[in-house]
């Protein structure tokens, strides 16, 4: 016998790895969490191991993330695979810079920056004692006004926003998934 009273109460959350082809996202490996709000640095790092032993570290171009998907030790990982990767930063965070010996908020780095200009900072700095490079561009959305976009990358500086663009295919699949056509949510699955 079913208990009725718990239909469609609990929570999902799930972390998706997915690739990107022809501008369309599509899931490709997931884990469920059975808890509330984002992956840990080893959830995150489980996921890709389990990902190089099905495909390869060759066919991983490279890993596209918003900023909840930070961390040293994640970041450390990635790095120490050698796995290019263009990672959103909050504006708050702050590196270090090897040449003039000091630590910054990373938005100090981008202040001058104009509207829809794009700045790739042209020396490595270290966020928190990982080296990598800086992009960031300034755009204005309706929804927040000015906005300071800053991606860390393993390399190819110039290329992360382009690549970062990309990210948004995501977005769109998980609109699918939850209320443009699957509606994952309405299904009421529990795990």
């Amino acid at each position: 016998m079913c208990d009725p009273s718990g239909f469609g109460k609990a929570n999902i959350n799930i972390f998706m790895l997915g690739f990107s082809y022809k501008n369309v996202a599509f899931p490709l490996m997931f884990k469920m969490l059975d808890k509330r709000g984002d992956s840990s640095c080893e959830e995150r790092i489980e996921l890709i191991r389990k990902y190089i032993d099905y495909f390869g570290l060759e066919s991983i171009d490279s890993i596209l993330a918003d900023r909840e998907f930070i961390g040293e030790k994640w970041i450390g990982f990635l790095n120490a695979e050698g796995i290019r990767y263009h990672v959103r930063i909050r504006n708050n965070f702050k590196v270090f810079l090897p040449a003039t010996n000091k630590e910054v908020k990373v938005s100090w780095l981008f202040n001058n920056l104009k509207i829809n200009e794009v700045c790739h900072y042209p020396k490595i700095v270290n966020l928190n004692g990982e080296l990598v490079y800086l992009s960031a561009t300034k755009t204005i959305t309706r929804e927040k006004g000015i906005e300071l976009l800053i991606l860390v990358s393993y390399n190819l500086p110039e290329e992360s926003l382009e690549y970062y663009s990309i990210r948004w295919q995501i977005e769109t699949l998980f609109k699918s998934l939850k209320t443009s056509g699957f509606n994952i949510e309405d299904t009421h699955v529990t795990i």
